[in-house]
């Protein structure tokens, strides 16, 4: 395969130098969020929770734990839509009517007869 590749050897040199700083750079940051969450897991304050979760070899949630986290999800989770529905003629919907049809009683005595 041949590559025609413009660019003098300076802006070559000067490329490789900026890919070699980003790497280093988003290496350097990955750090830094690790040991926060690290600090994080320590403190165990509500803010940062779930934090430890991430960081690396992080243990497993207690049942206490899960429990506090459920009741947090809880408490700040949007409440959900009613499922129930009311009949009322303002809004259009009306109770059934009735047909006046009737179940027909039975005579005692005529069960047998026959």
């Amino acid at each position: 395969m041949k590559v025609d590749d413009r660019r003098s050897d300076a802006d070559r040199r000067a490329s490789e130098d900026a890919t070699r700083r980003n790497e280093h750079s988003a290496g350097r940051l990955a750090r830094n969020r690790e040991a926060q969450e690290r600090e994080a897991l320590g403190r165990r304050s509500p803010t940062t929770f779930d934090a430890g979760r991430f960081a690396t070899n992080a243990q497993p949630l207690t049942p206490t734990e899960q429990a506090a986290q459920a009741r947090q999800r809880k408490h700040t989770a949007e409440p959900r839509p009613t499922s129930a529905r009311f009949n009322s003629p303002s809004t259009g919907d009306e109770a059934p009517k009735d047909t006046g049809k009737k179940k027909k009683k039975k005579k005692p005595g005529s069960e047998g007869a026959g």
